[in-house]
């Protein structure tokens, strides 16, 4: 049998679950930006050797981003979850299930993904060989990971009730049309700037939503209370 949580029980998991990763990402986002460091330049297709002294090279800081990578994803993971749940208010419908779906299969290739790159870490910095092969699997599973973040957030964000605050309705737009076109070009532009202004856009997006999802997460639940009916 489903046991429910009462409402203020997933508000207030879904306030803090966002609030950590709102700042768990500010901090990944801090690490990048301070050493340059990120564990997203090995998601990218490059020459087994490059990819290997890049990894040996960023090994030190390369190991503490996938640590508190690793709570990051336990905490957007848990804020996906209740965000489901809060939007359902009890009646759960097949968009709610398929975020819940999407959050947790995101999160698994999101820990997938850390803990392989610290395999092949171990590999590079032992100076075994990584095959081109392993390197494309491991770019096709990245790309897949994010895109599955990106959709479920397009389905949070057609679940959000019509109508409401100006905060609310500006929160569904950029879930809807913001955070998925970006995303999408993040994997097909060839400029190097402007890929890497993508990834910071990405970036950003991300947090605030966090940041917001983490304030607005009473009204969210007054509203799918009162209509119970999806964007």
């Amino acid at each position: 049998m489903w046991v429910y949580r009462s409402d203020d029980d997933n508000v207030r998991i879904l306030r803090g679950a966002s609030g950590v990763a709102a700042v768990l990402l500010a901090a990944l986002c801090s690490i990048t930006a301070l050493t340059g460091v990120s564990q997203q330049r090995f998601e990218w297709v490059d020459a087994p050797t490059r990819y290997a002294a890049a990894l040996v090279r960023d090994g030190g800081w390369l190991r503490a981003i996938i640590a508190v990578d690793d709570l990051f994803i336990a905490a957007y993971t848990i804020a996906t979850i209740y965000l489901a749940a809060t939007l359902a208010q009890r009646r759960f419908r097949v968009e709610h299930a398929l975020v819940i779906m999407g959050g947790v299969g995101a999160g698994l290739l999101d820990l997938s993904e850390n803990h392989q790159l610290l395999g092949l870490l171990r590999f590079a910095e032992q100076t075994v060989a990584i095959e081109a092969q392993t390197i494309l699997a491991r770019s096709d599973a990245s790309q897949l990971k994010w895109l599955v973040g990106h959709l479920t957030f397009v389905l949070v964000g057609l679940s959000l009730p019509r109508g409401g605050e100006l905060p609310r309705r500006m929160l569904a737009w950029s879930l809807v049309w913001f955070q998925l076109p970006i995303g999408a070009l993040v994997w097909t532009v060839s400029q190097p700037e402007l890929r890497e202004g993508l990834v910071w856009a990405r970036y950003a997006s991300f947090l605030v939503g966090f940041v917001v999802i983490s304030l607005l997460a009473p009204r969210i639940a007054g509203d799918a209370g009162e209509t119970g009916a999806p964007a």
